[in-house]
């Protein structure tokens, strides 16, 4: 390989945000699950296996053969603080240009597919070294602890019981993936250009990539508006441009940005772990919203409470939650119907309270940005007539003082 480019200076790789944030949420729900997983590791059986398998199926590409790519592979590695003896092989049959990581603790073992190396630059092979022993990286440092998450979520998605979040969770945990390993290719090349032209031809096979065009080809999709990846184990090649773009110039907003474009805004069936927990949490503010008024304390109140945390105590005085609509607003139309399905839950939920329920969840309702929607919900559940529902609403702040002054009497 000759004109070998000089390697960058370093830049530290850290995981991405989801990805620690799941790891932490997987030890926490169940450590005893995590703790399995952590004490069965892979076994020497699976790695004979795995390497028996790369025997049968690829070509075993000998350090005598390719001496050139072997020393660009070991600069690589050694660049990126991988320590483990390398392997590299020629896939069989491939279908279109591509490389692979077949993971063993303590080996790497890479498979190039098709006649890639005819069409990358020396810098772009470096890019793609890169990026695939980033996948050995995320495996085999921090303890592990990212090979014992995907070991869980593969355990998860494999059940026949399992649960749509499951399935959104080991899709979004790939893409991520995906991710890190361009930040790895970036941080070895320092070359944004190279990376990007790299995963082009990967994905297309075409020999000439410009960059500078590519870059304004994603800059008219960006420009319509909000853009999230639809892909399944890769986000779209245009998608990986921006986000690494993002990181090479630093972006304080990076993160965030990714964020979005992975993960976008999804729908109540759509929900991945990470995210049936944050609307967990913002629909247990909702109830203190809604049930921090003491007369809204009754039995039957907070039995319905109960129904969704069996621990639920509510607040001990009135509340004014200004994060609440930060979690809610801007969310799709399934979520907040959602958040007025709740709502309308406990207004129904003690039919001798009368009419304080309803004041107290169209003001929250108004403050959420969801009160036309919950009319219309109160109109067509609870059959209120519209004058009733308009009387009430414009009298709501004058209904809950009567209401919470009524309580304070009493008390």
């Amino acid at each position: 390989m000759p004109d070998e480019p000089a390697l960058s200076t370093k830049r530290s790789l850290q995981q991405l945000p989801y990805q620690s944030d799941l790891v932490q949420f997987l030890k926490r729900i169940d450590r005893d699950v995590w703790q399995w997983f952590a004490d069965r590791r892979l076994s020497e059986k699976y790695a004979e296996d795995t390497r028996f398998e790369l025997l049968k199926t690829t070509y075993r590409v000998e350090r005598e053969a390719q001496p050139d790519l072997y020393s660009s592979a070991q600069e690589v590695a050694d660049f990126l603080g991988v320590q483990a003896p390398l392997t590299i092989y020629q896939a069989q049959n491939p279908s279109g240009l591509n490389a692979s990581i077949a993971y063993v603790p303590g080996q790497v073992h890479l498979v190039l597919h098709g006649p890639i190396l005819d069409q990358l630059t020396p810098l772009e092979v470096r890019g793609l070294l890169a990026h695939e022993l980033g996948h050995y990286l995320l495996w085999d440092q921090w303890n592990g602890e990212l090979l014992i998450a995907s070991e869980v979520l593969t355990a998860l998605v494999n059940d026949p019981h399992a649960h749509p979040a499951h399935f959104a969770t080991w899709r979004l945990f790939r893409l991520y993936a995906e991710v890190f390993c361009d930040r790895a290719a970036l941080s070895v090349t320092d070359d944004l250009a190279s990376v990007v032209s790299m995963l082009v031809k990967v994905e297309t096979g075409v020999r000439e990539v410009d960059p500078a065009a590519y870059f304004r080809q994603a800059d008219e999709i960006f420009a319509k508006g909000s853009v999230s990846t639809t892909g399944l184990t890769h986000p779209e090649t245009y998608i990986r441009a921006r986000a690494a773009q993002l990181w090479h110039r630093s972006d304080p907003d990076c993160d965030d940005q990714v964020a979005h474009m992975i993960g976008g805004e999804p729908g109540i069936d759509e929900l991945d772990l990470l995210e049936q927990q944050r609307i967990a949490a913002a629909t247990r503010r909702l109830l203190d919203a809604l049930l921090c008024h003491k007369w809204f304390q009754t039995d039957l109140v907070l039995a319905q409470a109960r129904l969704y945390f069996d621990n639920y105590e509510p607040p001990s005085e009135i509340l004014v939650d200004s994060q609440l609509e930060q979690a809610i607003r801007g969310k799709p139309d399934s979520l907040r119907d959602y958040f007025c399905y709740v709502m309308l839950d406990f207004i129904s939920a003690d039919r001798d309270l009368e009419e304080p329920p309803v004041a107290v969840a169209l003001l929250v309702a108004e403050q959420l940005g969801v009160k036309s929607r919950l009319i219309d919900l109160i109109r067509q559940d609870i059959k209120l007539r519209k004058n009733q529902v308009d009387r009430i609403d414009g009298q709501k702040e004058k209904i809950i003082a009567e209401a919470d002054r009524a309580t304070a009497v009493v008390s």
